[in-house]
């Protein structure tokens, strides 16, 4: 693999390289079979499930070989699902316990919560919001009587709707309070509270695939739009925000291409990445 590419993209999923909507700009396949064509290993990086992850990989054109990096950075594997898992860093153990006893305590009816393993995702409830968010993800779901059941996740997600962000406010006050320095939260939507073990960061996660594939650091780029994204800008070369990022997240990049549907991924290899 590292012989095969001297270079590396790491592009986020939601919000960069797929709309809200699920489209995948032509553009945006276009660009990433030029820059594998031209030795660049291209590596989804995103807050979705692996299994999630590795389809839109598939559906993108990208080499299967090459690595996903998913749930904010917790878990990272090739696309091709071979076994070689390169990094893997779960919440578990007594402070998974403790933080499913906050949530299930927590007032939680405008707000559903899911928990994970790779492959697989978990809720304690059924609703609109679980059938959206599956919907658009392409992941299927069990229905557990209580997280407590599970001994790990490699990420905690509490979930708003789209247009009532605000519900979120008093569960990440609560979680800010109790887990201060031993878990990372990061609002990735105004609507998403993810939840990691801490020091797991997009930034963590693309260091260790640097490190496996003996890639050199001055030839890395990264793409993304939202606050966890700002992670991965800081462990890069190069760092490139989407037009439509919010003003704080351009703050952190070194340059800002185009809105996703203006062609967004495309401008940013061509003006920024194969210069």
């Amino acid at each position: 693999m590292s012989q095969k590419y001297h270079s590396a993209v790491f592009i986020d999923i939601d919000g960069t390289l797929v709309s809200r909507e699920g489209a995948l700009p032509a553009s945006a396949a276009e660009a990433i079979a030029e820059a594998q064509s031209k030795g660049f290993m291209v590596v989804l990086t995103t807050g979705r499930m692996y299994k999630s992850a590795a389809a839109e990989a598939a559906r993108a054109g990208i080499d299967r070989s090459a690595p996903v990096i998913a749930f904010n950075g917790a878990f990272a594997a090739p696309a091709e699902a071979s076994g070689d898992v390169i990094h893997y860093e779960p919440v578990a153990g007594t402070l998974f316990q403790e933080l499913i006893e906050t949530l299930e305590k927590f007032e939680r009816k405008d707000i559903t919560v899911f928990c994970y393993t790779p492959f697989e995702l978990f809720t304690d409830c059924e609703n609109a919001l679980l059938a959206e968010y599956a919907a658009r993800t392409g992941a299927s779901y069990k229905l557990v009587k209580s997280f407590s059941q599970l001994n790990e996740s490699p990420k905690v997600l509490a979930l708003a709707k789209f247009d009532e962000p605000w519900r979120l406010e008093p569960l990440y006050k609560a979680i800010d309070c109790a887990f201060r320095g031993r878990l990372e939260y990061v609002n990735s939507f105004p609507n998403y509270l993810e939840i990691n073990s801490a020091g797991v960061s997009k930034g963590m996660a693309i260091e260790k695939v640097i490190a496996r594939f003996g890639l050199d650091k001055s030839k890395t780029y990264a793409i993304g739009d939202s606050f966890n994204d700002i992670q991965m800008f800081h462990a890069v070369n190069r760092s490139i925000a989407m037009g439509d990022s919010d003003e704080a997240v351009k703050k952190q990049a070194a340059c800002v291409t185009r809105r996703l549907a203006e062609d967004g991924i495309y401008y940013a290899f061509k003006n920024y990445i194969f210069g």
